[in-house]
């Protein structure tokens, strides 16, 4: 089949992506891209992913075109994936705020036990902590030098999990935040 500039009906796109079709894959990506952007950035609330995402998809559409099978509609591949990466993307969110918990569970244990004969970064931690608002201190206290759970912690404090939880957020975004230099420099110094 020959595509010669005229519009491809929706129904003709796999047989052109599948013969390798550039006039094809161009038409379907004038045709979808803007409302697949619309959708990814309804998902991500970030223009540069959601154009990522968008992108990506249009890379895995070409790159395995010639696998479709003949009865795939397009459009609702496309947005099938572009949802699943936004879910993806998601997902990585959630990884990479857990590492940064650990990371800041650890700075605080190894600032605290570890390094008490380096007064200076114990001083720099402790004060860090002393800053916090006292039932974010508390809780912290509780989940990391006691190792309690947030359930043990809500019991014990007599608050709902949901609050020990949003306390535990504040605290680590706080430390984060106020001992960035910190950070840098015990990666660094390979001690976390």
């Amino acid at each position: 089949m020959r595509y010669d500039g005229r519009d491809i009906a929706e129904e003709d796109w796999v047989k052109g992506l599948k013969d390798n079709s550039s006039e094809v894959f161009e038409q379907v990506f004038r045709e979808m891209s803007p409302k697949l952007y619309r959708f990814a950035l309804a998902y991500t609330m970030n223009a540069d992913t959601a154009e990522d995402i968008v992108q990506d998809t249009f890379m895995r559409l070409w790159s395995m075109a010639a696998s479709l099978p003949d009865e795939t509609n397009i459009s609702s591949y496309l947005y099938s994936s572009v949802k699943n990466s936004c879910l993806n993307y998601y997902k990585h969110l959630q990884v990479e705020d857990s590492n940064r918990t650990k990371l800041t569970e650890a700075l605080i244990y190894v600032g605290t036990l570890e390094y008490e004969d380096n007064s200076a970064l114990f001083e720099k931690v402790q004060e860090c902590l002393q800053k916090l608002p006292d039932q974010q201190q508390k809780v912290l206290e509780l989940k990391i030098f006691r190792n309690m759970s947030y359930k043990e912690i809500a019991r014990e404090l007599d608050i709902s999990e949901t609050s020990v939880h949003t306390h535990v957020k504040r605290a680590y975004k706080f430390i984060r935040e106020s001992l960035p230099l910190l950070y840098a420099f015990m990666i660094l110094k390979g001690t976390i």
